[in-house]
């Protein structure tokens, strides 16, 4: 019994331990902050302390102006996210198992298309879209499509060919190839290209409704800055990064949780 509880101990110490240490970077950057807002003239950079009040009221107002962008921005992530899964994953599987051939009619396009200049293509969805939320919802469905795609499509290719010339000879079929073998081996990059996804939707969003929009958490910080106000400007920022981090560590979460499940059935 001392034993197991031994090793719990330890668990628990090694994981505050690494919290700590974790910590240690995050205080570092806020101190240089502190003392940097000291040293800049005002007007310039507003002090961590400043910007922790001003989100405070923020989220405080019986308004609550902020979490009212942050739904409309996190409801066309969302939606724009979902949708390149589905079609990135399609995409992705097409191209590196069953459908090779079409893998050099496509790629090399798909490739091209992802190549394209983010800041180029938003201008190109606003005319064909307008500024509302087709148009965000059509910025992240493209910007989150090709790391779905490409990550699933290298996978699915380099799947061990023994394992399917196994598969083969116990007599499974594609449907079953695929859930039993396939699926299983690409996991580990469906996951890494939802982070990578996940992080570019969150820069999209918000360059998209800088450009134009007329709500939105990119919306809201440009209104802060033509209200000149410092705190929340650069807290909105301080905001939508931690939102990013907080959704990539989401994912970070899900993909242990499959992966435990992928080791115990496989």
């Amino acid at each position: 019994m001392k034993k197991p509880r031994l090793e719990l101990v330890k668990k628990r110490q090694e994981f505050i331990k690494n919290i700590l240490l974790s910590l240690i970077p995050i205080a570092l950057f806020f101190l240089f902050w502190q003392f940097a807002s000291a040293q800049i003239p005002k007007g310039v950079l507003s002090s961590p302390t400043r910007v922790a009040q001003g989100m405070y009221r923020a989220f405080a107002d019986p308004k609550r102006e902020i979490l009212k962008h942050t739904l409309i921005s996190l409801k066309h992530i969302g939606l724009g996210f979902l949708l390149a899964g589905i079609a990135g994953g399609v995409l992705g599987f097409m191209l590196g198992t069953f459908f090779k051939p079409l893998e050099r009619l496509f790629l090399p396009f798909f490739h091209i298309c992802e190549k394209l200049n983010p800041f180029a293509v938003v201008p190109v969805f606003m005319l064909l879209f307008g500024i509302g939320a087709k148009q965000k919802v059509a910025v992240v469905f493209w910007a989150c499509l090709w790391p779905v795609l490409f990550n699933i499509q290298e996978a699915a290719k380099s799947v061990d060919t023994n394992l399917i010339k196994a598969a083969r000879t116990m007599g499974a079929g594609r449907l079953t190839l695929f859930c039993a073998v396939i699926l299983p081996f690409t996991l580990p990059s469906i996951f890494t290209g939802f982070r990578l996804a996940v992080r570019v939707a969150f820069f999209m969003i918000v360059m998209s409704e800088l450009l134009g929009a007329a709500a939105g958490l990119g919306w809201y910080y440009m209104a802060q800055v033509n209200r000149y106000k410092l705190d929340l400007m650069y807290g909105t920022i301080l905001y939508i990064t931690l939102m990013t981090i907080f959704a990539s560590y989401l994912l970070g979460l899900l993909e242990k949780r499959f992966l435990t499940w992928k080791q115990k059935n496989f």
